[in-house]
């Protein structure tokens, strides 16, 4: 089905994996001939300067949220003014590059001001359901779902039936606008000699990545395992070689599936993009979820007691334990199933192509 419309993908800068799940919906709608532009800020904006170096990059409202410590509340509730000045903004600058950039339609990765009425605007999550661990969840819940149901549909990155991956996070997904898209990773799977014992790669809020950076490398020097380390910072292109360990700030998705592709195992967060990649290439893994983001323990709790992904918390992690105990689990290799995402973007550029009279919803 080919389109001359014009489609924007406009990823939540909250780490690199809302940008990074975004990429095999970039490459499929320009396969079908949509023009696609692009819409962040931060980090995964200067990652998808380097991916897509002929699309138009927008930068939008950023959120600047940062994750000091091992509290969701502490952490969100005094940015939360922050945020919905951020949500307020990114509608008024969407309503404005519609106008100014003939927008046809706009999927959004977690960003909740991104849609509008003029267009069908498609919401991207994995997390309907939000974990929180307080009183205050209920209404949590409420309100991302009243805002998810401004949106014409809410793409699920995961699949409807077990196995899944996301598990309570989005089953069962109360709302009338899901459509599951199946898992999103923009690795390639490829057969490579192993050259390393463990890929290190790094991502998140600060100054979270950082901490965990400065605690991982201080127990490198205690291994003689040949160790790659990702840093997760766009800002740079460095390297740098100590001995056993090797040190790169940023890998494009080619770069890092051959990473993948050549160690046997990965330590990382248990951030849900992170998560596909592994499933997806199967590989074994040491999870360290962000301290105070509840989704990420729960994902990294969930596949420790399937014995698939090998957990450990920051505030007590011992890397050569991790490594021991990380090669005795199982990993979660999934068949990605291409064609749930095939059918949800076709429905949408039926929609834009006025193909469909309505707007169909699931």
């Amino acid at each position: 089905m080919l389109s001359s419309k014009r489609i924007l993908v406009a990823p939540l800068n909250w780490g690199l994996g809302h940008a990074t799940r975004c990429m095999p919906i970039i490459d499929l709608l320009l396969e079908k001939g949509v023009e696609v532009l692009l819409a962040t800020d931060g980090r995964s904006y200067e990652l998808l300067k380097n991916e897509y170096p002929n699309l138009r990059l927008l930068k939008t409202p950023s959120y600047n949220i940062t994750y000091k410590s091992g509290n969701m509340i502490l952490n969100i509730a005094p940015q939360l003014p922050k945020i919905l000045r951020a949500i307020n903004k990114e509608k008024k600058w969407l309503e404005e590059a519609i106008t100014k950039y003939k927008i046809d339609a706009v999927i959004s990765d977690n960003r909740y001001g991104m849609c509008s009425k003029q267009i069908p605007s498609i919401f991207l999550t994995h997390q309907v359901n939000i974990k929180l661990n307080i009183g205050l969840a209920g209404l949590a819940n409420w309100n991302s779902k009243r805002l998810i149901r401004q949106f014409d549909e809410c793409w699920i990155p995961d699949f409807k039936d077990t196995p899944n991956l996301s598990g309570e996070l989005s089953h069962p997904a109360i709302l009338p606008n899901v459509r599951y898209i199946g898992m999103l990773s923009r690795l390639k799977k490829q057969p490579m000699r192993l050259l390393y014992h463990l890929a290190v790669i790094l991502s998140g809020p600060e100054p979270q990545r950082t901490l965990l950076e400065e605690k991982i490398k201080a127990q490198l020097s205690n291994t003689t395992k040949k160790v790659i380390l990702v840093r997760g910072i766009t800002e740079q292109a460095d390297e740098e070689n100590l001995g056993n360990l090797t040190i790169k700030n940023f890998l494009t998705a080619n770069e890092l599936s051959n990473v993948f592709a050549s160690t046997k195992l990965v330590l990382a967060r248990s951030g849900y993009s992170t998560i596909m990649d592994l499933v997806k290439l199967g590989k074994r893994a040491i999870l360290i979820p962000t301290p105070g983001q509840t989704e990420q323990e729960y994902l990294a709790k969930r596949f420790h007691e399937k014995q698939q992904f090998y957990c450990q918390q920051q505030n007590n992690f011992e890397l050569l334990p991790a490594i021991e105990q990380a090669e005795r689990f199982t990993g979660f290799p999934l068949e990605e199933q291409p064609e749930l995402l095939e059918a949800a973007v076709n429905h949408l550029l039926a929609k834009i192509n006025h193909e469909i009279p309505q707007w169909v919803k699931q």
